[in-house]
């Protein structure tokens, strides 16, 4: 969740009016920006989706209102980026505003008139995205040293993002930074791939952030509730429909590991009895198809692996999607309380839609029931030895 001050975060459920700013920023002979104009937003979105490599997309349309403006309007291209702010004016006039994105431009329409432009956007991720790997790429430094996973995520990142000297990076605490990726580790093709693959062995994600920083980020679920959520007059839900099904929905992980000297399979499960995918229950067993990940090195971290893989399927049995009053500060992977029915959800945000210039955001999100304990049960299993799961053979 986005940080701001207790009075902005009180103000939301009272502040039903929409401020919208965008800034645009030109590249300047410092390896950085300069802001060359500040436009209202007549109409657009916002759209934030955790299960994208570019979590963060735009439309919108920019409106110009003096000369300087219109200018800098008509000269907004691909080397552009815009800044997207939302903000709250309280009573006493002031106003207190929240940065929601650092965004490249894609395309850029001007009207004949020269006062309003479409504009279409996306977050920094988009210049990983357009940089394949051109040769293949072994996670070692200029001395033929081996990098760590996470430095080797951040050398693939610099490599596209060239022209901010020195990306900042957010490092959730929780991962292990002297990990590395197996010996004589390489990869080819998408270089949004390799970073995943290589994220995806410390049970996380990597993403742009909303100021240009960027986040490898821990995908396991959340214990602190970022919201809650109702409907009623002291509430903030106005809509939702709910969604049950059984087709993409797992509550198993098989993740196949190979090192060196050592491999094997870790199988995790949904091991949570208040689970409505529990492993043991009437749901039944229903596994993800084998995964596998070659840089992975030992037993405990593929392990780990496994269960933020797990955690990311489970929960889609029971998808919600809800219009609420707009709150900038939620983000994906946040954990949100929602009453529906009279009854209390626990829910994980996957994607979020923010209308820019008035309405109510949308929601997609997928329920779980514990966000306590681990809730998950493993068991390696190797080539030569046969093991019993749970009774039963795997």
């Amino acid at each position: 969740m986005l940080t701001a001050s207790a009075l902005f975060s009180a103000a939301l459920l009272d502040s039903h009016q929409a401020l919208t700013r965008v800034s645009v920023l030109k590249p300047d002979s410092s390896s950085g920006f300069t802001k060359a104009g500040e436009y209202t937003v007549t109409s657009g979105s916002l759209t934030v989706d955790c299960t994208r490599n570019v979590w963060r997309s735009a439309d919108m349309e920019l409106a110009a209102e003096t000369p300087a403006d219109q200018k800098a309007l008509r000269a907004i291209d691909g080397r552009d980026r815009l800044t997207i702010e939302r903000g709250i004016r309280f009573l006493d006039g002031t106003e207190e505003w929240v940065q929601i994105g650092l965004m490249q431009v894609q395309d850029s329409d001007v009207d004949q008139s020269n006062t309003v432009a479409r504009v279409s956007a996306m977050d920094l991720g988009v210049l990983v995205e357009g940089y394949d790997l051109i040769t293949p790429y072994a996670p070692i430094d200029t001395s033929q040293a081996r990098l760590t996973t996470v430095a080797a995520i951040q050398d693939l990142v610099k490599a596209a993002v060239v022209w901010d000297a020195i990306p900042a990076w957010n490092i959730d605490p929780a991962i292990d930074q002297t990990i590395m990726p197996t010996e004589g580790t390489a990869f080819t093709g998408s270089r949004w791939g390799a970073i995943q693959t290589l994220a995806e062995s410390l049970g996380a994600v990597c993403y742009a952030g909303v100021d240009g920083s960027w986040n490898i980020t821990r995908t396991k679920t959340k214990t602190t509730v970022a919201l809650k959520i109702g409907p009623g007059v002291a509430g903030t839900l106005v809509n939702y429909s709910l969604n049950r099904s059984r087709s993409d929905q797992y509550n198993a992980v098989p993740l196949r590991w190979e090192a060196p000297d050592i491999g094997g399979l870790v199988f995790q499960v949904d091991n949570d009895p208040a689970s409505p995918t529990f492993w043991n229950g009437p749901f039944g067993k229903h596994s993800r198809p084998e995964e596998s990940n070659d840089v992975i090195e030992t037993e405990a971290q593929a392990i780990d692996a496994a269960a933020a893989l797990l955690d990311q399927y489970k929960g889609r049995a029971s998808k919600l999607s809800f219009t609420s009053v707009h709150n900038p500060l939620l983000e994906p992977l946040d954990t949100v309380h929602v009453t529906v029915n009279g009854a209390a959800q626990v829910h994980v945000i996957d994607s979020i839609n923010y209308p820019l210039a008035g309405g109510v955001m949308s929601c997609q999100t997928r329920q779980v029931q514990s966000t306590g304990g681990e809730g998950y049960e493993s068991k390696t299993l190797y080539e030569d030895v046969k093991y019993e799961f749970d009774g039963g053979k795997i």
